[in-house]
């Protein structure tokens, strides 16, 4: 006997009014069924069996289903949404991907039907089904597998149509989830820096040759990263070139390579320095002298207070900063005797380590004219030295030093002979872009210093031509 199929095909629809019906089919012959109604915007269906297959429990849904389309996909679905919505004779049938609960990408295919009501579509019905795995795809699967467990970032991206593959590696690396990469261009994500310009990685690229070499990045919370980049075209195909990319985190390489690259650089200006200091020291002590053992030792005794302010320095190799309590006990400590003829007072200041060398120098030459002729030349002179630091509401402080001799003058003038450290202390004064005076009093002397603890003091100096207008110029008073 013999049924009119359209009969059936009524029967049919009739039977899916029946309760559990609708059900039956989301479960058992489809991986989700949907429903829009075009006449109200919003108002939307997604069976429970769509979230089942994603992994989603009914708590932790999204309140969007959109929000699941990666990249492109979502502007393709809705251009064939309206296509088919305009005319039923093309078809609303497209292959989109979705994040699933546990971050993985699950391809389905959608299918749509618009009902129309009076010559106008008024619902949308539709179907999904996941994408059955062929061969090729579980290879493709195991491989993705395989990815997830590198530590590097490993993502596949093409020049035309950005991300496609994107691994747990990329996502610590650049702080961009696999949802947010989809589709999209890597380098403009991760705002990437090559060395020689883009253009160069791409004519690599297109000419089917692999590029390698350091690259910056930007991640995602705005940290500067730097990367070694392997680029491997894959496939080239109508212009657009597949690429295979891989990124291995060497910030920490970098920055140690960064820290190396200045301590090299700070040593080189450390010895240029000291070899200029030595040459100074040994023309300065030769000029007037006769005596080539007297020579000898005015020498050795202010290589001798170098090597003092030298040996701090070197000791706090891993500050940026040198106690100037530190190496000014260093100087003095030849002349200490015990017996508080020597008073050191002041804050606790710190030193650019640029300046230890100048700062050294001033007072070494300063203590060797107080043994000789002022207040340490005698049992009865006293020397005090005290220091303060005011910023004067500018930012970097500047530190004030007052070196006080008291003794005795019984003629009323000083017993100093004409010397030549003058010139010494002035370059070191310089050398600190500082100011240095010396005022004379019936019962001593008053040597003051002030200098910026700025990280800019210290630097190397050419040596000026210009007429001298310092507080000292004219006065030989120091050996």
């Amino acid at each position: 006997m013999s049924v009119d199929p359209h009969e059936l095909e009524q029967e049919f629809a009739e039977l899916l009014g029946q309760s559990g019906a609708l059900r039956f089919l989301d479960r058992a012959a489809f991986d989700g069924l949907w429903l829009w109604d075009l006449e109200r915007p919003g108002r939307e269906w997604t069976s429970p069996s769509f979230w089942k297959t994603l992994g989603y429990q009914t708590r932790e849904r999204p309140t969007d289903w959109r929000d699941l389309l990666l990249g492109e996909d979502r502007e393709r679905l809705f251009e064939a949404f309206n296509r088919h919505a305009d005319n039923i004779l093309k078809p609303l049938d497209e292959v989109l991907h979705f994040t699933g609960a546990d971050g993985s990408i699950v391809a389905m295919r959608c299918r749509g039907q618009a009902i129309r009501q009076n010559g106008r579509a008024a619902r949308m019905i539709g179907v999904l089904t996941v994408q059955p795995v062929a061969a090729a795809a579980e290879h493709d699967r195991q491989l993705g597998e395989l990815l997830e467990l590198s530590t590097d970032a490993v993502f596949a991206w093409s020049l035309r149509g950005g991300v496609r593959r994107w691994n747990g590696g990329a996502v610590r690396l650049f702080g961009v989830s696999t949802h947010a990469a989809y589709g999209q261009n890597p380098n403009h994500l991760t705002g990437a820096v090559f060395p020689d310009g883009w253009d160069d990685v791409q004519a690599h690229l297109e000419a089917g040759l692999t590029w390698s070499g350091d690259v910056e990045r930007i991640r995602a919370d705005g940290t500067r990263i730097f990367t070694s980049a392997r680029l491997s075209p894959v496939q080239i195909d109508d212009g657009d070139v597949l690429i295979l990319e891989i990124d291995r985190d060497m910030t920490a390489q970098h920055a140690a390579h960064e820290r190396l690259r200045l301590l090299n650089r700070e040593l080189n200006h450390r010895v240029k320095n000291l070899f200029a200091v030595v040459q100074g020291l040994v023309a300065v002590s030769a000029q007037g002298e006769q005596d080539a053992s007297v020579v000898t030792d005015k020498i050795q005794a202010r290589i001798s207070a170098l090597a003092a302010a030298h040996l701090i320095s070197i000791e706090e190799e891993d500050v940026r900063r040198v106690s100037f309590r530190r190496v000014l006990e260093a100087v003095l400590a030849p002349y200490d005797k015990g017996d508080k003829q020597l008073a050191l007072r002041g804050v606790e200041a710190q030193l650019p380590r640029r300046a230890v060398t100048p700062v050294g120098m001033i007072f070494h030459e300063l203590a060797t004219n107080a043994v000789k002729y002022g207040a340490l030349s005698s049992d009865e002179g006293r020397l005090d030295v005290t220091w303060m630091a005011d910023d004067y509401g500018r930012g970097d402080p500047v530190l004030h030093v007052k070196w006080v001799e008291r003794f005795d003058r019984e003629d009323g003038e000083p017993n100093i002979k004409p010397g030549l450290g003058l010139p010494l202390i002035q370059q070191s004064a310089r050398q600190l872009n500082g100011q240095l005076s010396r005022n004379w009093s019936a019962d001593g002397m008053e040597t003051c210093l002030s200098f910026s603890l700025s990280e800019k003091v210290g630097a190397p100096t050419v040596e000026s031509t210009r007429p001298r207008t310092d507080a000292l110029q004219g006065r030989a008073d120091v050996n």
